[in-house]
């Protein structure tokens, strides 16, 4: 009997605090919920602003939610039917000028800056971080912070040397 009136206070906490970990997530400020669309706002350098034009191929973001449509032979963890979002740069005149693709690793929310963090994973070496901010009264996120790419499978704040800040922008391409 102790144990059902355990399980029972379990399940109503539960019930009652779904909210539990982050909010938001780095796609659908597009319309369709899938695809996400921001512009260069910010960039640092190990902690100090830096000109955005100092970073001229990464000045637009698109980002998208995607499935794999097949095993990947290079990365196991890229298994047909995995989720992963897809991170497309752009330079200042939308041109196309490089991608990351991230198998979400771990995620995290700060409790005082309402910022959610997600640690993508691009290969058994390699990830890079992704930040938000969130209006959780409209639901939507109003800016994006990553880092560089990570020479580690865990975020380690030492590695997070360059960070780029996005913020919401209409359709470019």
């Amino acid at each position: 009997m102790k144990t059902f009136i355990l399980m029972f206070y379990i399940n109503l906490m539960i019930g009652c605090y779904q909210n539990v970990g982050p909010q938001g997530n780095v796609v659908g400020n597009g319309g369709d919920g899938l695809t996400g669309y921001w512009k260069i706002s910010k960039y640092e350098v190990r902690g100090k602003s830096v000109p955005i034009t100092s970073a001229p191929n990464m000045f637009f973001l698109k980002t998208a939610m995607r499935r794999m449509d097949h095993d990947s032979i290079k990365t196991p963890f890229y298994k047909q039917g995995t989720s992963f979002d897809a991170f497309l740069f752009y330079n200042s005149n939308a041109d196309s000028t490089s991608r990351y693709l991230g198998v979400l690793q771990d995620y995290g929310q700060h409790k005082k800056t309402k910022q959610s963090a997600f640690f993508y994973r691009m290969d058994e070496t390699s990830g890079f971080l992704a930040v938000i901010d969130q209006d959780i009264t409209a639901g939507l996120t109003t800016k994006i912070r990553l880092s560089g790419i990570l020479k580690s499978t865990t975020y380690k704040v030492e590695l997070d040397s360059l960070r780029y800040f996005y913020e919401p922008t209409g359709k470019f391409d």
